[in-house]
């Protein structure tokens, strides 16, 4: 099997986090040779956050307000994980980064130093009144109705200049897979997306 590079976005509650997880299973099981890096932005910046010292005590500050953490936190996780783990021949799956626009260089040179070549961005779409549902559901204590649109907005205003960025760069492949269907239906589209089934 080819190396992969698969990079997930989509607004809150679209299941990024579901995906990659079976994704990276999948590769395990198919490509016993390689291992997967899996870097979710989300749990890196959760567990930082969830340490002991200035800066965390900060972030956490940051969250309880429902406010979004700065661009130089969520980058020194994805770097100094990448740093750390990278050996050089393994599937590399991104959830969750970039969030903002000045991530994307960041990222675009990380792939680049690494050699990783032809990576997929999968962008998961669903709409805003399915993501209030599915993170009300989800019990979250920063999950107000609120805060869950105010989160949403800012990532609609975000992911559409990434997701420009990357389709008019021709290293990247950009597919939108639909996220209102079961779970094993989007699996699937993502499998098909990658050419894995």
């Amino acid at each position: 099997m080819q190396q992969q590079t698969i990079i997930f976005l989509g607004p809150q509650g679209c299941g990024k986090g579901t995906h990659a997880e079976l994704l990276k299973r999948y590769l395990e099981r198919a490509d016993p040779a390689r291992s997967v890096l899996y870097f979710s932005a989300g749990k890196q910046l959760r567990a930082f956050v969830d340490g002991k010292s200035y800066t965390a005590d900060l972030n956490r500050s940051i969250i309880e307000r429902g406010g979004l953490l700065p661009t130089f936190l969520s980058v020194h996780v994805f770097s100094e994980q990448l740093m750390r783990e990278m050996k050089g021949n393994e599937h590399l799956i991104i959830d969750g980064f970039p969030r903002t626009e000045d991530q994307v260089p960041v990222l675009d040179s990380a792939l680049r130093f690494y050699k990783r070549e032809s990576p997929v961005v999968i962008y998961i779409n669903i709409s805003d009144e399915e993501a209030l549902k599915r993170l009300l559901l989800r019990g979250r204590a920063d999950d107000t109705e609120a805060g869950i649109k105010e989160r949403l907005a800012w990532t609609r205003e975000h992911i559409a200049p990434i997701l420009d960025w990357f389709r008019n760069n021709p290293m990247y492949k950009v597919v939108e897979i639909q996220g209102e269907q079961t779970i094993e239906a989007v699996h699937r589209d993502i499998d098909k997306a990658l050419g894995l089934n």
